[in-house]
């Protein structure tokens, strides 16, 4: 076990975990949406299959046309969805009206586009000469029999949606969906719901924090009830989660204190606890194990702290549970205001981003103080982005830093 880390070394120790999803489903294609694709996918022909147009025109074949207001015989009409491949003759000049979407005929190879062109009863006097291909769709300019089209690890999203059903896939396999579990402890916290009977109690903020969370990013959540301070009752839950999910959130017991019992049930686990603190403001008393097999995190009690930590950490494990490569959003911003720093350890400070015609900045208004208590502070009342910027010292106006973005 390893204690109060690094930052990065946490992350290198998670990123270097061999964890993968347990299984594949089959899913029908609205099922798939914002899951996660368990198989490349390739294109089984050419798309297009043959040459089409591209607008309404005359197709007709560039041998026969040598100046413009030259007349060709126009033979017949071809709709878009015409089953019959149609075919221009050689020998003379000949066109077929060829609407939008339909097949070049064989032999065509110059759509002339119906504004460049007179009608003179069952004739077509060309205005102008487009180009030899000009306004034809050429067989494969989308994708190419055998070309990969979407990657093993895609997050599903409507445009893949439409991809998917463009190739007649009716069903996508997927990869299932991680359970993970919610344990939330102490005396003080209430459910939603229930009346406050003392001024020292607090309504479960982090509980469903994180099921939205863990929705957020592809898991299934399972919140338990309320646990508290009783180290019988903790152990039970554990046993319980460990058995019903493949990831454990605890939130509250990973510090210090006297009531902290997961960190002491932690210490008698015979399985292995990975690492416990990391040197981080918010968020110092986190704690990552393996127990039963199953993947596990000690979060923080205060809410801000919560957050930070499932952002920093937990999210790693639970992409790699649910089949995608872990990643963390982040742009370089230079900032406008000298910021005062406090403490020696490397600090997330929650900020808001502003973004004015492409250009990025971060400002810290409405956030009331950076305690690990407030959660407001990730929900401005402008409804702008908020990230945490990453403050390693005190930092000074016109200084590039990295944001994570939220």
């Amino acid at each position: 076990m390893q204690e109060k880390i690094s930052y990065l070394q946490a992350k290198e120790i998670l990123n270097s975990q061999n964890i993968y999803p347990k299984s594949i489903e089959r899913v029908f294609l609205h099922e798939s949406l914002n899951r996660i694709l368990s198989q490349d996918i390739f294109a089984p022909n050419d798309m297009p299959a043959l040459n089409l147009s591209n607008m309404d025109g005359y197709a007709i074949y560039s041998a026969m046309l040598k100046n413009i207001n030259e007349c060709f015989e126009i033979l017949q009409e071809n709709p878009a969805g015409n089953k019959e491949i149609l075919e221009l003759p050689t020998n003379k000049p000949c066109a077929i009206k060829t609407f939008t979407g339909a097949a070049i005929p064989k032999n065509a190879d110059i759509l002339v586009p119906i504004e460049w062109a007179e009608i003179k009863g069952n004739h077509i006097i060309i205005k102008q000469i487009p180009k030899i291909g000009e306004f034809i769709r050429k067989k494969g300019d989308n994708y190419k029999k055998g070309e990969k089209l979407l990657s093993k690890g895609t997050k599903i999203n409507s445009h893949h949606i439409g991809l998917l059903a463009s190739l007649n896939q009716v069903f996508v396999e997927v990869y299932e969906r991680p359970k993970v579990g919610i344990l939330v402890n102490g005396n003080e916290i209430l459910e939603l719901g229930e009346n406050k009977d003392s001024p020292n109690s607090i309504y479960n903020a982090n509980g469903h924090l994180l099921y939205a969370k863990i929705l957020e990013n592809g898991g299934i959540p399972k919140l338990y009830p309320i646990l508290k301070d009783d180290k019988e009752q903790i152990q039970s839950c554990l046993q319980t989660a460990l058995r019903e999910c493949d990831l454990i959130l605890s939130t509250g017991g990973a510090s210090v204190g006297d009531y902290d019992f997961i960190r002491q049930i932690s210490q008698q686990q015979k399985e292995q606890v990975v690492f416990r603190g990391v040197r981080i403001k918010p968020g110092q008393h986190v704690l990552y194990a393996h127990f039963g097999g199953k993947q596990f995190f000690g979060l923080p009690g205060f809410p801000n702290s919560t957050l930070v930590t499932f952002e920093l950490f937990a999210k790693i494990i639970l992409a790699k549970l649910c089949g995608s490569k872990p990643y963390q959003e982040s742009i370089q911003i230079t900032l406008d205001e000298d910021l005062q720093k406090n403490d020696s350890r490397l600090e997330f400070r929650v900020c808001n981003i502003r973004n004015q015609a492409g250009i990025f900045s971060v400002d810290f208004l409405g956030k009331k103080d950076f305690q690990s208590a407030i959660l407001n502070n990730f929900c401005p009342l402008d409804n702008s982005r908020v990230g945490l910027a990453i403050l390693e010292n005190q930092t000074t106006k016109g200084k590039s830093i990295e944001v994570l973005l939220l």
